[in-house]
């Protein structure tokens, strides 16, 4: 053999071990580094699986959330209570409609809520409600005057209230992807569905210029029925959200990593069934046979291949044991005169070409320059 490949393999043995001396380094079990690389990689990821699942096993609720879904409720209730009560609402009149001044700005901050999956509120957003409550107050204290003041303050509640009304339409449609689980797209189409047909009954149907004192009548009770039924919707809203919560941007690596407690113990059966039972040996081996196996379905399997154990498919997952197992074969002095095509097929390739091809791309050389130069170390 040449000494430019015993060079390679040099090399190649050196990168190794110093890989495996890091991750000993960081309290991985020094048997480790007796194994082949596809092996201590599967040790790593369980190792982190373990930690990433014991953290999340008990998720913290989500407050901002809870906390919007309070705020808009209880200004909500405020509007409805005064559009009920009316007259009759006596010193509560001024409360319940400051109260209920900025339940559209709350909605909002609800919705981004809903569908951003975001710890805090974008500094800008509690700005905009700010001056949608602070306008609301100050037309509800200033009611019966008619200053120049008061009609900017009272345009710029206005303005500032549609716009609020139009951005919380738009929210379902942020982060809309074509992956996402099915119950989440029904889920953003029923409540852009439910939100247009409220909002139509509220603002656009009943508002119509130059309506008698019936119609205005009818248009309050309108507005006070949606009410109703928007905070009757927020509550379903919050409800879906805390059962089929959104990933956080900083915990898409923990979801890459590991799909909790389920995918962590499917891991360690594929890593059981790959070392003790070397199903990867057997040729022609599919995803459906491994699933089949587990007894789980095919998507979960793979799921679990390419999220939890981090291969990029089922194939490159068998092929790295495979090539595992041949270069210990390989290796082996007892197996010096088994041919190497006997190997390959041992190790649950077909023929010796896929062999040939699949090992000089893991390894650098073929498996004859490996089998040379592993059987000259002394």
């Amino acid at each position: 053999m040449g000494r430019r490949a015993i060079g390679r393999l040099a090399d190649l043995e050196i990168g190794q071990r110093f890989r495996v001396r890091a991750l000993d380094s960081d309290g991985l079990s020094c048997a480790m580094m007796r194994r082949e690389p596809a092996e201590w990689r599967m040790d790593l990821t369980l190792t982190s699986l373990t930690a990433d699942t014991a953290a999340n096993v008990a998720p913290k609720p989500p407050g901002r959330l809870r906390a919007h879904w309070a705020l808009t409720t209880v200004s909500l209730a405020c509007f409805i209570l005064g559009q009920l009560l009316g007259t009759h609402a006596g010193v509560w009149t001024t409360p319940l409609a400051i109260g209920g001044a900025a339940s559209c700005g709350f909605s909002w901050l609800f919705t981004r809520a809903v569908f951003d999956p975001a710890p805090h509120d974008a500094r800008w957003s509690r700005i905009v409600v700010l001056v949608v409550f602070l306008t609301g107050v100050a037309v509800v204290l200033g009611d019966g005057l008619a200053t120049p003041i008061l009609r900017v303050i009272q345009n710029t509640h206005a303005l500032g209230s549609s716009t609020v009304l139009m951005l919380t339409f738009v929210e379902p449609f942020t982060g809309y992807r074509r992956d996402l689980p099915g119950a989440e797209k029904r889920f953003r189409i029923a409540f852009v569905a439910v939100y247009a047909a409220l909002m139509g009954s509220s603002v656009l149907a009943v508002n119509q210029p130059g309506a008698g004192a019936a119609d205005r009548e009818l248009a309050e009770l309108v507005k006070t029925i949606c009410a109703s039924a928007a905070l009757l919707f927020c509550g379903a809203a919050a409800w879906f959200r805390a059962r089929h919560p959104l990933t956080a941007p900083g915990a898409r690596r923990t979801a890459r990593i590991g799909q909790g407690a389920e995918d962590a113990d499917l891991a360690r059966r594929i890593t059981w069934l790959l070392r003790e039972e070397e199903i990867h040996a057997a040729p022609n081996l599919k995803v459906a046979d491994l699933a089949r196996r587990l007894g789980e379905p095919d998507y979960k399997v793979t799921r679990c291949i390419t999220a939890t154990l981090g291969f990029a498919n089922f194939n490159q997952m068998i092929n790295a044991h495979r090539i595992a197992r041949a270069r210990r074969m390989l290796a082996d002095p007892a197996l010096r005169g088994r041919p190497i095509l006997l190997i390959a097929l041992d190790c649950g390739f077909g023929s010796i070409g896929p062999f040939n091809r699949a090992f000089k791309a893991v390894v650098g050389v073929t498996p004859r320059a490996f089998r040379g130069a592993s059987l000259l170390e002394p």
